[in-house]
């Protein structure tokens, strides 16, 4: 019966959810508050009906009711029950139902937080957020339920993706498929204010800003995330090969990064209006080009684990948005014109534009190499595969000349430098960077790409410190001891100082890609138990096998003693998992990890006596990369945090002769 009521649910919510299309749009559009507040009333129930479907379905797998469809293709009863959440978003209909009720609940979030500071844009902002739930869920009704019953009801099921089975898949998809939806969040609210003829007023550019930045560090993490992952259980020691699924995250965080940056231009000097309704609108179509992928897109994966033949829906989904926001920009474009012009190419708003430019170009490069063997396919007939040396060729000096901006851009005023201003600022963050060069040089370091992105990343180090240095001592020397000096500097300017705080975290990230891309050492060894081998400075010896059958996998481990030098750091074991049913075999690498570099060893088929092929990694610098998650989650809540200030203005909307609060 609890199944059944989740069934029922989601065709009730999908009917919700499209009045609130109808009521909020045509609320707005009429001057009919009453309407309005009804539409937005709808929404707020989609997530509690949502909920029901939600928890039926974890109902059918914890209680293992194979008569369910999606619970007979996700899981078995082999399958430990803490795997249940991974085995809910495991396939397409199951994630699906994720994404709704998430993005339900953001929806709502967004909402609310709109209802008494945006009047005007709220109710177009909730139609446009409820056009695309409706939409999600019209697909989860029609063409992919995950509480359909079975004709026949198994004894087991197929169980899940073997290479689900893993900490990260706790994390990693939710994360991932949460901040590609969430994309709809601050499109909305920019378009909402656009069509309510206020996107020349800027009322909606922090809310906006906060919703983007939301989305920007879902995405972020979900990304590193996901890097986690590949590099622990593909076993293949990397973490990024430009695959299209990795690619389909990559894209709008690209063009969410530049609408982040670019927000701060509109909210500080009125600047940017057309370019940030441009940027957020490529960064939706992005999103939504990365879920068609995911979707059975024609651009094979292999991460994908959710794909259908429904692709194509997403994909016309994605066509319509676009020509409706190309034509609402048309429409509405002169009301978004400013009378600020940039004053000087060598100012902050400046640096910001070329970054921008820059973060779109690789964007659309990305895209491009994604879609490349489509379109080889059809004009061709012969699938062409752009692979990792493109897009490290293309995309490495645009990513690196980022870097250089991120290092200057935040250094030079507003409206305008002379070049001995420009020069003042930068001459600390110049020698850091050529001080820099030169020791590496000295100490052995040859690889003048690696040089040059070393150079770059310690502009943006020594121009931070030096901002931080300066603030600190002008209020040290009003009185105020260092350490308070420095709270307060962060707090007093917390959007700036945030910001400065995650540029750190994306240098500590670029260090573990520099270190790992140019200096990686791989080696192959063929061992049996008690050979010993080395690599790297590092010892291992073979000590011992561990083989254990399950019910549906056997699961093969060998020990390693591993030394460096004389040193011992223990044992480490990497595991090979054999899935019959699945005709798969899983890898887990053992990893041992420090800040300068990691050992990496991973092993192939095993033979009966033991002995095994194993490719061994060392891998520097990598633990930055992991590192940099905390850091950017600490800068980003200090960006977003609030500060005490006015209550905002509750602004009245005119209905013919008579004014009504909504």
């Amino acid at each position: 019966m609890f199944v059944d009521a989740g069934y029922v649910a989601l065709p009730i919510a999908m009917i919700v959810s499209g009045y609130a299309v109808l009521a909020s749009i045509l609320g707005a559009w009429q001057r009919v508050p009453a309407l309005a507040l009804s539409g937005r009333y709808g929404l707020y129930t989609v997530p509690a009906i949502l909920a029901v479907s939600t928890a039926a379905l974890v109902y059918a797998f914890v209680s293992h009711d194979f008569s369910v469809k999606y619970v007979a293709e996700n899981s078995n009863l082999a399958m430990r029950p803490s795997y249940t959440w991974v085995a809910f978003y495991a396939g397409n209909a199951g994630s699906l139902l994720f994404i709704a009720i998430v993005f339900s609940l953001l929806a709502v979030g967004a909402v609310a937080s709109m209802a008494k500071r945006l009047p005007y844009t709220s109710p177009y902002a909730a139609g446009l957020m409820a056009v695309f739930l409706t939409f999600l869920l019209g697909v989860i009704v029609f063409l992919a339920n995950p509480l359909e019953r079975l004709d026949f009801v198994p004894m087991d099921g197929r169980g899940i993706n073997p290479l689900l089975v893993h900490f990260g898949m706790f994390i990693h998809p939710p994360v991932q498929m949460t901040g590609l939806v969430s994309v709809a969040v601050p499109f909305s609210i920019a378009m909402g204010a656009m069509l309510a003829r206020r996107g020349g007023r800027d009322e909606w550019v922090d809310l906006g800003r906060v919703w983007g930045m939301v989305s920007w560090l879902l995405l972020t993490v979900g990304l590193l995330l996901g890097s986690w992952w590949a590099y622990t259980i593909l076993g293949w020691g990397g973490y990024w090969a430009w695959d299209p699924v990795e690619n389909s995250a990559l894209m709008p965080w690209l063009a969410m990064t530049a609408f982040v940056h670019s927000i701060m231009v509109q909210k500080r000097r009125g600047m940017f209006r057309m370019w940030n309704i441009i940027l957020i609108s490529t960064a939706f179509f992005l999103a939504q080009m990365g879920m068609f992928i995911n979707r059975g897109g024609p651009v094979p994966s292999v991460h994908s684990f959710a794909q259908s033949t429904m692709g194509w829906l997403f994909l016309a989904f994605m066509v319509a948005t676009l020509l409706g926001s190309l034509a609402a920009f048309a429409w509405r474009v002169p009301t978004l014109r400013s009378r600020e012009r940039l004053d000087s190419a060598l100012s902050r708003e400046s640096a910001f534009l070329i970054q921008n430019a820059l973060f779109l170009t690789a964007a659309f490069v990305t895209l491009w190499g994604t879609v490349f063997p489509v379109f080889s396919e059809v004009s061709q007939g012969v699938t062409i595969t752009v692979g990792e040396p493109f897009f490290n060729r293309v995309n490495g000096p645009i990513l690196l000349a980022i870097v250089v901006m991120m290092g200057i851009g935040p250094l030079l005023p507003w409206r305008r430098a002379s070049w001995s201003k420009a020069f003042s600022l930068l001459k600390y963050p110049l020698a850091a960077a050529g001080g820099l060069t030169l020791i590496l040089a000295v100490a052995g370091v040859r690889e003048p790409l690696s040089l040059l992105a070393l150079a770059a990343c310690a502009v943006v180090v020594a121009g931070i410190v030096h901002e931080w240095i300066r603030g600190v001592l002008s209020r040290h020397r009003r009185g105020e001891s260092y350490p308070y000096a420095f709270i307060r500097l962060l707090s007093g300017n917390r959007p700036r100082y945030g910001g400065y705080v995650v540029h750190l975290a994306i240098i500590m990230l670029a260090l573990g890609v520099i270190g790992s891309s140019f200096y990686s050492v791989q080696r192959d060894f063929t061992m049996g138990i008690g050979d010993s081998a080395s690599i790297g400075g590092y010892t291992f010896k073979y000590v011992d096998i561990e083989r254990t059958s399950y019910a549906d996998r056997e699961e093969i481990i060998a020990y390693f003693d591993l030394y460096e030098g004389d040193s011992h750091l223990g044992v480490v074991g990497t595991q090979r998992s054999i899935y019959p049913d699945f005709q798969v075999g899983a890898t887990r690498a053992a990893i041992r990890s420090t800040p300068l570099k990691d050992f990496y060893i991973v092993p192939s088929e095993f033979a009966d006596d033991g002995r095994a092929v194993f490719r061994v990694y060392v891998n520097p610098l990598v633990w930055w990369m992991w590192a940099s998650g905390p850091v950017l989650l600490l800068g980003t809540m200090l960006a977003l945090s609030p500060r005490r200030g006015p209550a905002p203005a509750r602004v009245s909307i005119p209905i013919r002769t008579r004014a009504v609060r909504i």
